[in-house]
């Protein structure tokens, strides 16, 4: 009988002890347990949240607004309609978030990780820093997909970022029943775009999954919305995207298309572009950006990363380097370059096939070219 009595004093004293645990933790400790399973999942149709990336009210997820369908080359309309470089931004106090995707064309790429390719990353900023909270894997055209479950149900501002070689065709955001979730109110005194016009590694490629790409790197790092007119393939100069480029009030442009553009291309079309962009800004700030020379394996001559690349990059930086030079004397201001010998580091480990940045190059390219820019813009 004793035994009984002090089992049970025991047990009373232990189940104190937790809700004192709980108490002093308030509903954080109690919501832990509610997961997706528990939850009636309401969804939300993605339009009705602050998009970034994107400088039209059109409700898709293009990157280009329909007007300029007759406007640049099929190609680059195409791409364009690939969703890299937007972002979802909402605030939810629900324990869990799902998602439901249909993409465009359930793309698959040889040298390119689906997630990056067709999936969608999740972001939540805590203590002024956006954290890496789970990405959505696609498994085909339709796609759903639980991104968190099991957390408390204070308020959280998070990020999605969109697929960076596929297009989005519908969007719907999954929280518990019973609970809200609100577009970002976008402040005023906010930077103004940054907008970059490049080939495939700007468009994303090969980031293992969206939050990756160097550009959405730099947005994170900086606070800054980018625009991302990377065009895997088609980066070439053309006063067709500087349209697009006049069309969007920017703080700053930075031009990365030399991975695109031979020599004679950047002898043709680069001027003229610069011209372009500085009479419709003509206070705007314009960063040029080098490719970067670096050898794609240890064996530089082999026939895996034959000199003569390396030989084709140094003539590219070098005609990049004389209209810099031609553009500063005709009189076009505020007009930045950045040298990238090196960029990608040298130990060959920053590319996943000799040319397009692994996750690690991404990260090497964003910190060279986010120097550059808060220089250029003054940040911190």
């Amino acid at each position: 009988m004793n035994l009984k009595i002090n089992f049970l004093l025991l047990a009373i004293l232990i189940s104190g002890i937790s809700a004192g645990y709980a108490d002093s933790f308030g509903q954080r400790n109690e919501d832990k347990s509610v997961s997706a399973a528990q939850t009636e999942i309401i969804y939300h149709d993605g339009h009705d949240f602050s998009v970034y990336g994107r400088f039209h009210d059109e409700k898709n997820f293009n990157r280009l607004p329909a007007k300029y369908e007759t406007i640049v080359r099929p190609e680059v309309w195409t791409l364009g309609r690939n969703s890299a470089g937007i972002s979802i931004s909402f605030i939810t106090n629900s324990p869990v978030i799902k998602i439901k995707w249909a993409l465009l064309n359930n793309t698959t790429l040889a040298n390119m990780a689906k997630i990056g390719v067709g999936g969608v990353d999740l972001y939540c900023l805590a203590d002024g820093k956006w954290e890496y909270v789970s990405s959505g894997v696609p498994y085909g055209k339709v796609n759903e997909s639980t991104l968190i479950s099991g957390m408390d149900t204070t308020y959280k501002d998070f990020l999605i970022y969109l697929p960076l070689y596929d297009g989005i065709d519908s969007l719907e955001i999954g929280i518990g029943e019973g609970y809200s979730i609100s577009s970002e109110i976008k402040s005023n005194d906010e930077f103004r775009p940054v907008v970059f016009y490049g080939t495939s590694i700007t468009q994303g490629g090969c980031a293992s999954r969206p939050g990756m790409a160097y550009t959405t790197i730099i947005s994170r790092h900086l606070g800054v919305e980018v625009i991302n007119l990377g065009f895997s393939g088609n980066g070439r100069l053309e006063q067709s995207v500087g349209q697009v480029i006049c069309s969007i009030d920017a703080s700053l442009v930075v031009i990365d298309c030399l991975p695109n553009s031979p020599v004679d291309t950047i002898r043709k079309n680069a001027m003229p572009l610069l011209r372009q962009i500085r009479k419709c800004h003509p206070e705007t700030p314009i960063l040029l950006v080098e490719s970067s020379v670096t050898d794609a394996s240890y064996f530089p001559q082999s026939d895996l990363t034959s000199g003569n690349r390396q030989t084709n990059i140094r003539q590219q930086n070098s005609e990049l380097k004389t209209v810099f030079n031609q553009a500063k004397s005709e009189g076009i201001s505020r007009i930045y370059y950045l040298e990238a010998d090196k960029m990608l580091g040298d130990d060959h480990e920053a590319t996943v096939d000799g040319v397009h940045p692994s996750d690690l190059g991404m990260i090497r390219l964003a910190g060279a070219i986010q120097v550059r820019i808060e220089e250029i813009l003054k940040i911190k």
